[in-house]
């Protein structure tokens, strides 16, 4: 049997605006609504490299950045898998049609609504049911081990059984493959039949054989492979 642990989950946002004074008063009002402001970004390039880097929750894009739109990079986000929510921020409201065009969640005028801003929070929470499972259990030697997901290095299968491999030592368990990636999809990544790892441990990436690659982890000498099958979906998981 396994048991399981709840905890609340803090949204992480990325902030993106050419205007700081507008990026400080929006963070100012997250922070108060418990919503980790993970990273700012005032145009397209950065923006593109800390939704790679940071992997927020949720992005509140301006529309008018100068240079590329903020509807550049919701149609750059739109092309990879496991991508962030999108909340259009901006001071034109003839942009609503074209925002949800490009599949946005939400849609908020300046000067911000803290009303709106609720509402907005609450269908992006909604959706990702950031009260679900934040650790796992594991029966070993009678005792069950409670394990944070952020301490998994990899999860893999040797015969039947499922392995979780952490710093403090490996467990197994009686969950699949399958049961963890559909619950924590947005933090482990299919890299082979066989393996899922936390894409924040991965230290880099290796091109390897016959189309295939290797990933070297953090802390840790365990090399992980990425089979062909897996490929693509690693690259748009990190904008490759």
């Amino acid at each position: 049997m396994r048991y399981l642990v709840r905890r609340w989950f803090s949204l992480k946002a990325l902030l993106v605006d050419d205007e700081k004074p507008a990026r400080d008063e929006l963070k100012y009002l997250l922070e108060e609504r418990h919503v980790h402001v993970v990273g700012e970004a005032a145009n397209y390039n950065e923006a593109v490299k800390k939704i790679c880097e940071l992997r927020p929750d949720v992005v509140f894009l301006d529309i008018e950045l100068g240079g590329k739109s903020g509807m550049d990079i919701a149609n750059r986000i739109r092309q990879n898998a496991n991508q962030p929510y999108i909340v259009f921020v901006t001071a034109y409201d003839e942009y609503a049609v074209k925002a949800f065009e490009v599949e946005a969640t939400d849609y908020i005028l300046k000067p911000f609504s803290e009303e709106r801003l609720d509402t907005a929070l609450s269908r992006i929470r909604e959706r990702l049911q950031v009260h679900d499972v934040g650790k796992i259990s594991v029966q070993q030697n009678k005792r069950f081990h409670l394990i944070d997901i952020d301490d998994i290095y990899y999860i893999y299968a040797e015969g039947r059984d499922v392995i979780i491999k952490t710093g403090g030592g490996e467990y197994r368990t009686s969950a699949t493959l399958k049961e963890f990636e559909q619950r924590f999809g947005r933090q482990l990544l299919r890299t082979h039949k066989a393996y899922l790892v936390n894409v924040d441990r991965i230290k880099e990436i290796i091109p390897w054989f016959n189309g295939t690659y290797m990933l070297h982890l953090k802390d840790i000498p365990d090399e992980i492979p990425v089979s062909r099958s897996y490929v693509k979906d690693m690259k748009e998981r990190f904008y490759m």
